[in-house]
């Protein structure tokens, strides 16, 4: 059974075309007898073809009329063995710039935000609000809104406008408001009851 398989496996291999390494740089053909030269001994496997420089492909003109418009090819261009490392689906190829380009390219960056917010700053040109400010009296509210001592009055009370406040002061109780609150609980008696 062992015999057989060689046999078989010997005549596959006589049928193929069998290359081997003659010399450091060149490659015989047993099938055909003929010596094949290397393009690169380094790379035997690529035999005579002869490999061109890579271009990537992001790097070619896309404004150019090509055979294969998406992949930036033309028909019977020749190709790099590896090909795929420079087609246009490959990954991205960063072109990294020097330290000293970085740095400059960041600081006018920089220098334009900042100039710019300095120029609303110094100009005024941010626009005043449409409306004042809401303000609550008595320190936001916050005995009215559950606060139980001054620790708890932080957390209580609404963001109060302190500067109207110190301006305007608090407002007085309208003499009108007063009547008419005392007018509702005179109406109401029966059903305001404490």
């Amino acid at each position: 059974m062992l015999s057989r398989i060689g046999l078989n496996a010997s005549r596959c291999i006589s049928r193929r075309s069998v290359r081997c390494l003659t010399t450091k740089n060149t490659i015989t053909d047993h099938s055909t007898g003929r010596v094949i030269k290397l393009t690169d001994p380094s790379r035997p496997e690529i035999a005579d073809y002869d490999n061109v420089k890579p271009v990537l492909a992001q790097d070619k003109d896309p404004y150019v009329k090509y055979d294969d418009q998406q992949n930036r090819r033309n028909i019977n261009d020749p190709l790099n063995i590896e090909e795929d490392y420079y087609d246009i689906w490959s990954p991205d190829y960063f072109q990294f710039v020097s330290d000293k380009t970085a740095l400059k390219h960041n600081g006018i960056f920089f220098s334009l935000i900042i100039g710019f917010g300095t120029a609303i700053w110094y100009f005024e040109l941010n626009p005043a609000k449409p409306a004042m400010p809401r303000s609550y009296p008595f320190g936001g509210l916050a005995k009215d809104l559950g606060a139980g001592s001054k620790e708890d009055e932080y957390f209580y009370r609404v963001k109060p406008d302190t500067t109207a406040e110190e301006e305007l002061g608090f407002l007085a109780n309208d003499n009108q408001i007063q009547e008419n609150k005392k007018a509702y609980e005179q109406a109401n008696a029966d059903f305001l009851r404490d």
